[in-house]
């Protein structure tokens, strides 16, 4: 009498010695990778920003002349971005240049939302540089912003506002 094979362990027989096959080819499961970094759109709230001059200032300590401005980062795409450092560069309309500025992990002005509804929204961050100390107090601010998506995939951008 010879013996009798069912259907469910031939196919195990079969799976069985492919396995053991020297030729049979390794494929290993890894994640997928992105080469994106975090891209922003980056703008000041106007293309000119105006030298506001102080009372009783004290050079070097307060500056003669303040400039407030507002920095808008509106990421591109559907990805959520932190921003993680502004840098603030001045130059007057000699060349002559302050020290940069820098200011770590700044927090947004928002009126209502979540936290990732803000991340993947337009973020606007209020800042204010002193000038006039060594310098004029009109030429050009160069703005920095450094960010980061929730992958750790870092990114920067800069825009220039004009200072009267």
């Amino acid at each position: 009498m010879r013996p009798r094979i069912h259907g469910p362990m031939l196919l195990v027989a079969i799976l069985f010695i492919a396995s053991c096959d020297d030729n049979a080819r390794s494929i290993t499961a890894q994640p997928t990778t992105f080469n994106t970094v975090p891209s922003v759109s980056l703008s000041g709230t106007a293309a000119m920003a105006f030298a506001q001059p102080v009372n009783n200032f004290l050079c070097p300590s307060i500056s003669p002349f303040n400039v407030p401005l507002v920095v808008v980062v509106q990421p591109t795409g559907a990805v959520s971005i932190i921003v993680t450092e502004i840098r603030l560069q001045f130059v007057d309309n000699f060349g002559t240049r302050l020290p940069q500025v820098t200011l770590p992990a700044p927090l947004p002005t928002a009126q209502f939302g979540t936290a990732l509804a803000d991340a993947r929204a337009a973020q606007s961050f209020p800042v204010t540089l002193g000038i006039g100390c060594g310098t004029g107090h009109t030429g050009s601010l160069s703005i920095f912003v450094d960010t980061r998506d929730p992958l750790g995939h870092r990114g920067s951008s800069q825009t220039t506002v004009m200072v009267h």
